[in-house]
């Protein structure tokens, strides 16, 4: 089967959203589809600060990686990214003769790029949605024309992947559709490079994202600095970028590390020289995020056998038993969150436990297992 998949985000940025679309594609690869897949520019995305333009085709992992072309800083980007991308998906489909077009991310952009094609060429259209579209740091207009293409773009696919339960019932409640069109595959985990390591243990506790007010790194900051004052022995470390980390910097103990983005095939390494992991995500209406999440980097310190601590947010219980396979706290509560820290590294010998429950759960929660559910929804939309 010929597959184009188009999406915002890619390699080189680093995110859950680029780590779904290159795991979706990699596999889709491995049983044998053949996979084209078409992508924002990523220097025409502030949260990748690169300094020189990507290339516009390469053969990455044998999928083929076309990208629009960069116009610079543009208010009037999301108006002329969607005709642009349209055109060159038709141009893709036609020449390659794809069989379904399998569109990533919330549905606004690049849907409507790919119902454009889709509807000029007869390719049906299959979504892959990693979140609903909104946030707080949207302005108004962006976030009703968002919410507008949302809608549409929901109610004219085929059908409408998600990652995590509760994500179908918001989209069903917001495009008026019902449960038959929306499959579950869940978020998954690349267990044969996300694995335990005999490592020596550096850092005390890690927190691994975007450093941007949706991802919470500024609890884990608040909670490393309680822990700080009693304990100026003990390291911490953030993995990451963006709009935050200047702020977080400021406010950080010195023994807070910030490292930056790192290329995913690095991070196993880190994270298996922490002795804990943290996932500090705030309540979603202090964000204005309604979504339930499943966050790929828990299950990465998951498969690593490390125990993790996260908020106790919608979503997280499918990942998390308290106690078993990690450990929750209260949402945006840095006293809680920094007791747990503090609980763990005193108790080797749980760490050890919930590490080896924590690895046998992401075993059974793989990437090729979630391709296979896509596999078998593109193949039956076509």
């Amino acid at each position: 089967m010929k597959i184009l998949q188009t999406a915002r985000w890619f390699f080189p940025h680093v995110g859950g959203a680029s780590i779904r679309v290159y795991q979706t594609a990699k596999n889709l690869v491995k049983f044998g589809h053949d996979v084209h897949l078409l992508v924002h520019n990523p220097k025409s995305i502030e949260q990748c600060n690169l300094e020189q333009e990507a290339p516009s085709y390469e053969n990455y992992e044998g999928i083929h990686v076309y990208r629009l072309p960069y116009f610079g800083p543009n208010s009037l980007y999301w108006g002329l990214s969607i005709p642009l991308m349209a055109k060159k998906a038709i141009d893709i489909i036609k020449k390659e003769k794809i069989d379904v077009i399998l569109s990533h991310n919330p549905p606004y952009l690049v849907g409507t790029s790919s119902w454009i094609a889709s509807k000029f060429t007869e390719v049906p259209m299959v979504l892959n949605v990693h979140d609903v579209w909104g946030a707080s740091h949207y302005s108004s207009l962006q976030s009703k024309v968002g919410s507008f293409l949302e809608k549409f773009c929901i109610k004219r696919a085929k059908k409408i992947i998600v990652p995590c339960r509760g994500l179908d019932e918001i989209i069903m409640k917001r495009g008026k559709i019902n449960s038959t069109k929306i499959v579950i595959a869940p978020t998954g985990v690349d267990t044969t490079l996300f694995k335990p390591m005999n490592i020596s243990e550096d850092i005390d506790a890690l927190f691994v994202g975007n450093l941007a007010p949706w991802s919470g790194a500024e609890f884990f900051v608040n909670a490393a600095n309680k822990l700080l004052e009693k304990n100026k022995k003990l390291r911490f470390m953030i993995v990451g970028d963006g709009i935050q980390r200047k702020y977080l910097e400021n406010i950080g103990h010195e023994n807070i590390s910030f490292i930056g983005a790192v290329p995913m095939d690095h991070l196993p390494e880190i994270i298996n020289g922490s002795k804990i992991c943290v996932s500090s995500f705030p309540k979603p209406g202090s964000v204005k995020r309604e979504t339930p999440i499943r966050p790929i980097s828990a299950l990465e310190f998951m498969a690593c056998g490390k125990p993790v601590i996260i908020s106790d947010v919608h979503g997280i219980r499918e990942l998390i038993t308290e106690g078993k396979t990690g450990f929750l706290f209260k949402a945006e509560n840095t006293k809680d969150l920094a007791d747990k820290i503090a609980f763990l590294l005193k108790n080797r010998e749980m760490r050890n436990n919930v590490g080896k429950n924590a690895r046998e759960f992401a075993l059974d929660n793989t990437w090729e297992k979630t391709a296979r559910i896509v596999e078998k929804t593109i193949t039956n939309s076509r």
